[in-house]
């Protein structure tokens, strides 16, 4: 099982390693606009100790860092060295010196106990391969008081479905899950959300709902788009002969996304925040 587990979260960094260079670097950023969103509604105070897990290439941490100031800190954690590298030169570019990236897992946090006043985690709760421990850990370094906050994509995001099923579709038959595939557990419900945040000791959950409409302006920059971000692992199994016809019908399906301006995608994300309890707080 452990091998089973560490072979998984192997994939997992390849891909993530791999879509480094361009992740929300191809058409419409939407990672960073829900991680602008996911930074505004957990309120990050100004001066405030931030960590910010699976940061991947800055979504979350490059808005909490004008948030917070040169009078705060944040440390973003990515397992992926890739990741890790270009988000160190893109905060050495910005010249921040409240920022820094730091390669690690987030099962396994290397912080002491109640070290930072928030905890943000973008998109990322589920790819991990034990994702109760992770926020457990999350709990662990957050002071008590301290808030939590994280985003996943909701199970009825329609753009999002849409693909996934089309890519799954594809794949051999007895294909095992590809890393980084949405598998159980899911956290894509109000109802999950809360649960997982409760049974890992968090008090005074909220979950709140967002969505956003984000268009592409040429049909080629969505196709590309796919290879920067989770999605490579399902595109990367297929065949060329299969990837190519993949291509060919997915392209032909989205005309009917297709207004003047480009092809319109709406994604649909879930904000789940809770509170590390104070002791003796009820």
């Amino acid at each position: 099982m452990k091998d089973a587990t560490g072979t998984r979260q192997n994939g997992i960094v390849g891909v993530f390693n791999r879509a480094a260079a361009t992740y929300d670097r191809i058409g419409p950023r939407f990672f960073t606009h829900f991680g602008q969103r996911l930074v505004d509604l957990t309120q990050v105070a100004p001066g405030a100790q931030v960590l910010d897990v699976a940061a991947g290439r800055g979504a979350v941490l490059f808005p909490v860092a004008t948030r917070v100031g040169p009078r705060g800190r944040v440390v973003g954690t990515d397992l992926s060295t890739d990741m890790v590298r270009e988000t160190a030169a893109d905060i050495e570019r910005a010249g921040w010196q409240q920022a820094r990236m730091q390669q690690m897992d987030a099962q396994a946090l290397q912080f002491p106990a109640a070290a930072f006043d928030c905890v943000l985690c973008g998109f990322a709760l589920w790819y991990l391969p034990q994702p109760h421990h992770a926020l457990r850990e999350f709990h662990r370094v957050l002071k008590p008081g301290g808030r939590l906050g994280l985003s996943t994509w909701a199970d009825d995001c329609p753009f999002l479905l849409w693909c996934l099923r089309e890519l799954t579709a594809a794949l051999p038959p007895q294909s095992p899950p590809a890393a980084g595939g949405q598998e159980e557990p899911r956290f894509d419900t109000p109802a999950r959300l809360e649960t997982a945040l409760r049974q890992a000791g968090f008090g005074d959950i909220q979950v709140r709902s967002d969505e956003a409409d984000f268009v592409y302006a040429q049909d080629e920059e969505w196709w590309l788009s796919l290879w920067s971000h989770g999605a490579r692992a399902l595109l990367e199994r297929l065949e060329p002969t299969t990837l190519a016809q993949v291509k060919t019908r997915l392209l032909h399906q989205a005309q009917a996304l297709k207004q003047p301006d480009g092809i319109h995608t709406r994604f649909r994300a879930l904000y789940a925040f809770g509170t590390k309890p104070v002791a003796g707080s009820r």
